[in-house]
């Protein structure tokens, strides 16, 4: 269920039957959050007899294929079987870069021919790649974001569902300005906390530790009524407005979150 573009619902639902057009990120700090919610969207893919695309590290890989088998997913047998296509995201993304930059013309290449070739085997496409990740970890922040899109262009002619990953944590106040806002908007969908229940309560706790009660409530007011183009949970909304609006008053209440996330486990 959605409210005001703003996701209420578990992201389980999300990454199970995501949209052909949907763009989603998921910034982690934990990698069991990350492994729990690629295993998840890979799974739910192979279940539903859709082609998948794998453009990860290759340390992932290794542990997605040990931790699904006792799940009843073999990812060495859908590679066999051409279900799934992997390769590896150092190389791929060395393979696509030109003077510094994502080129068009290769990434078609490397990336659009795969996704051309599985959607005409497949009802249904989907995608999940760490190239963003390794750009956005090595300060390459423009490179980035034209990495992303070429990503959405492709999406548009190739209609298929894309998962991205960032390790950043989402409760540092460093991690928000501009970069994160650009990487939010090239984005439908943001997934931020494996709990949005917990994340959205402790959100509020923090704002009525720093805030008093009608600033609290004009402060969530704001949030939805400036809400996003990407869909996430209040909590983030409320944070990402914050940041952009309040940002002494942001690091005040990401302190207190973080505090409240932690107890409310």
């Amino acid at each position: 269920m959605q409210q005001d573009h703003l996701v209420t619902s578990a992201w389980q639902g999300l990454l199970e039957r995501p949209g052909a057009n949907h763009h989603i990120a998921q910034v982690y700090q934990d990698d069991s959050f990350l492994l729990e919610a690629v295993g998840h969207f890979i799974r739910a893919g192979l279940q539903q007899g859709e082609g998948v695309v794998l453009i990860m590290r290759r340390a992932r890989w290794i542990t997605l294929a040990t931790q699904l088998g006792p799940q009843g997913v073999d990812l060495a047998d859908a590679l066999r079987r051409g279900q799934v296509r992997y390769f590896d995201a150092h190389e791929s993304l060395a393979s696509l870069m030109k003077d510094g930059a994502p080129d068009r013309e290769a990434f078609q290449k490397v990336i659009g021919s795969v996704v051309g070739g599985m959607r005409r085997r497949y009802p249904a496409v989907r995608a999940f790649g760490e190239m963003v990740d390794i750009l956005w970890h090595d300060g390459r922040r423009d490179a980035t974001a034209e990495l992303e899109k070429l990503w959405n262009e492709l999406a548009a002619a190739e209609p298929f569902a894309l998962l991205c990953a960032y390790r950043i944590d989402a409760l540092d106040c460093a991690a928000y300005g501009g970069p994160f806002e650009g990487m939010c908007n090239a984005h439908t969908h943001l997934i931020s906390a494996r709990d949005y229940d917990r994340f959205n309560e402790a959100v509020s706790l923090a704002s009525h530790d720093v805030l008093d009660q009608s600033t609290v409530m004009m402060l969530q007011s704001l949030a939805k009524k400036d809400k996003p183009r990407t869909e996430m949970p209040l909590g983030q909304a409320i944070i990402l407005w914050l940041s952009q609006n309040m940002p002494r008053t942001a690091e005040k209440v990401l302190a207190r979150v973080r505090a409240h996330y932690s107890g409310l486990a």
